[in-house]
């Protein structure tokens, strides 16, 4: 999908193609205290998964005529996955008190209105956490 918007050139408008890609918080954790090494204790078929999501991402970064929004929730839910709801308050406290590799959970509506937002947003671009995602849903 990349390369056919690379090669589609929009000769009518000088604005960036926006493209929406929803990758993991966990994919930022090199970039977090202690993440390299939580990055580096997880499970093989985590690391193929997160190194997939950076390989992405990096093209993003490097691509051109696009304006990549970049989105990375941790664990998204909504009041129907009754599997996850458990769970959610632990990774909340976690990134309330500050563990620099949990981030707070995201809610699937939040989500999917903060796609929106970036698309039609042309000051949308880049990576975006649970703060920013947040922000742009109530826009």
């Amino acid at each position: 999908v990349i390369n056919a918007i690379e090669k589609k050139q929009n000769f009518l408008s000088k604005k960036k193609y926006p493209f929406a890609f929803v990758s993991a918080a966990e994919a930022g954790w090199p970039e977090v205290a202690f993440g390299e090494t939580v990055d580096g204790l997880a499970p093989e078929w985590l690391n193929k998964y997160l190194i997939a999501k950076r390989v992405v991402e990096a093209k993003l970064n490097v691509s051109k005529g696009m304006r990549p929004c970049i989105y990375r929730p941790s664990l998204i839910w909504d009041w129907t996955k009754f599997d996850v709801l458990p769970v959610i308050p632990v990774f909340n406290l976690a990134a309330a008190v500050g563990v620099p590799f949990v981030d707070k959970t995201v809610r699937v509506e939040t989500l999917a209105d903060a796609i929106v937002a970036g698309i039609e947003n042309d000051d949308v671009e880049g990576v975006q956490r649970v703060t920013e995602m947040e922000a742009l849903g109530k826009r």
